[in-house]
């Protein structure tokens, strides 16, 4: 099938109708969501499979705004070199989606070793890059935050040691060079947060003061569930900083690579469309930007979305939740502006 708006306005009420879903308020949570929500999204990981073709990479982000995202998080492998800085910026705001830049040191140790991070080859590397990502989207006021990973040398992937690993995170060397990043990210006038995607307490790390906020991971450590608690503690780790925080990657999946962490695991595709429900109503509740993970599968079983375009049941959920979102926003919206002619008439009277 042919993806973008045509299919998509067709299929959402043929979907809806055939298996019971609605855009009413039917089922919407009491909380209240005030958070951004954010879709991850790699070209990389479309070029990988499908080839550098910009018509593929433009549908996908039309179908996020039409799913219902406020949104998208690019991870920016190889954006620069494939030359989707410019076309990313301007057709994202063409749509109406604002963007944060996912961005890390050696590519998650895929370009460089990420255990000799931070030798002037990486940093070098690096800021090229984020020179081109950052300088760009200086002109563009929808590009909210430039995120820098913390380029942790996990002892599976670094094949070091846990104390190995931990004396390179604490190093003077280390964080100088994150704060310098920083710093360097935040000259072109863009926004720049820090990220870390080890669980603080296992893997901590120390707090770049100049950074503008933090982005957490806290996939589920358990499975079919949420773990909110587990959201909360790691957000409590970074809030002492004083800094905002946000969710940069959470997700559910079916499957993992072998070496990955047992985390964000679902037992089928029905759990995981009920678990995002989940997570977007408690989380939109707590913070101001929130993040799933992912458009595509990449790394695991993580999909909203089927290689050819078509929604999952996951991402039929998602996109469900957003418009509910959006309906009851424009009726809290409506009955506030009642209430204000309300008022406005009955002090009229009075006069």
């Amino acid at each position: 099938m042919k993806r973008g708006f045509p299919y998509l306005v067709l299929a959402i009420p043929l979907f809806l109708g055939q298996f019971g879903f609605g855009f009413g308020l039917i089922g919407f949570s009491s909380l209240k969501p005030t958070g951004l929500v954010f879709l991850a999204y790699s070209p990389y990981w479309f070029q990988y499979y499908r080839g550098n073709n910009w018509t593929h990479v433009a549908k996908d982000l039309e179908l996020i705004k039409l799913m219902g995202f406020d949104g998208v998080r690019i991870h920016y492998e190889y954006v620069v070199e494939l030359g989707l800085v410019e076309p990313l910026l301007n057709y994202t705001q063409h749509l109406g989606l604002k963007v944060i830049w996912a961005t890390h040191a050696t590519y998650w140790n895929v370009k460089f070793p990420t255990r000799d991070f931070p030798n002037e080859t990486i940093v070098q590397s690096y800021k090229a890059e984020l020179r081109a990502i950052a300088g760009n989207s200086s002109r563009y006021p929808h590009v909210l935050y430039v995120s820098v990973f913390y380029p942790i040398p996990f002892p599976a992937v670094a094949n070091i040691t846990y104390e190995e690993c931990m004396q390179r995170v604490n190093s003077a060397e280390f964080n100088n060079a994150m704060r310098d990043i920083v710093a360097y990210v935040k000259s072109f006038g863009v926004k720049c947060a820090v990220e870390s995607e080890g669980i603080p307490w296992d893997f901590p790390v120390q707090f770049v003061e100049n950074a503008d906020g933090y982005f957490i991971q806290p996939f589920s450590t358990r499975r079919d569930n949420i773990d909110a608690q587990h959201i909360i503690r790691y957000a409590a780790y970074f809030e002492k900083s004083g800094k905002k925080v946000f969710i940069g990657e959470y997700g559910f999946r079916m499957w993992r690579p072998a070496h990955h962490w047992d985390f964000g695991m679902a037992s089928c595709e029905a759990t995981k469309a009920m678990l995002i429900k989940q997570y977007f109503d408690f989380a939109s509740s707590k913070f101001e930007i929130i993040t799933y993970f992912a458009m595509y599968d990449g790394d695991g079983g993580w999909g909203l979305v089927n290689d050819d375009g078509t929604l999952r049941l996951s991402g039929w959920s998602a996109s469900e939740w957003l418009h509910n979102r959006e309906k009851a926003l424009e009726k809290e919206n409506w009955q506030e502006s009642i209430n204000r002619k309300s008022v406005k008439s009955k002090n009229g009277k009075h006069t």
